[in-house]
């Protein structure tokens, strides 16, 4: 009985594989390699003087070829696609060369520009902007220093102006402290008048 068993197992596991795979060539994704792998697979063997055949059944052959067929047909699609893809993305790597040298000729201006300082609407290179501003230090610097002598002459003509403004110091003290004294009175005076209202 177990032996029954044991060849009913091997029987229905070693047909199991053919039934299993059905048609190999039917498999709507599979790669046309594993597909004919699995027709090679499940097809039958024989021997004959020393030689392995293999005995593929028609009707695997047939939907394998049109398989290949198909993949075949597909190719001048992928290819067109692919070339206007080509196309495309060589527009664009023209627009890119096209804005990189805009951004090359704006960089290139910018570097004009940088290099050189605009002073009463012209535009001049650094190193003659750097020798007219120092130019016109210097032509400051004179003026000061003719500044400076003609304020010391005329310091030392100013003596007599010296003494007015002392005289004019003292009276203005004067004034202050006459001013103090009647500011004083007046505000004994007000207190006074407060302290009468008070009692």
């Amino acid at each position: 009985m177990r032996l029954y068993f044991f060849v009913l197992f091997v029987c229905l596991s070693a047909t199991l594989p053919a039934q299993k795979y059905g048609n190999p060539a039917l498999g709507q994704d599979v790669p046309l390699q594993l597909q004919f792998d699995t027709v090679i697979q499940v097809s039958n063997r024989y021997r004959e003087r020393g030689s392995e055949f293999r005995v593929v059944r028609r009707e695997y052959l047939d939907n394998f070829m049109q398989n290949v067929s198909d993949s075949l047909s597909q190719y001048p699609r992928e290819i067109e696609r692919l070339e206007e893809e080509k196309a495309a993305l060589q527009q664009q790597i023209d627009a890119t060369a096209s804005e990189v040298s805009d951004r090359d000729a704006t960089i290139a201006e910018l570097n004009e520009e940088r290099d050189s300082v605009s002073l009463l609407g012209m535009q001049f290179d650094k190193g003659t902007y750097s020798l007219i501003m120092w130019a016109l230090v210097i032509g400051l610097l004179v003026a000061l220093l003719v500044a400076l002598a003609s304020t010391r002459i005329a310091a030392a003509s100013s003596t007599e102006l010296k003494c007015e403004r002392d005289k004019l110091a003292e009276e203005l003290e004067q004034s202050r402290k006459s001013r103090l004294t009647v500011e004083q009175d007046l505000r004994r005076q007000l207190q006074d008048e407060i302290n009468r209202r008070n009692a």
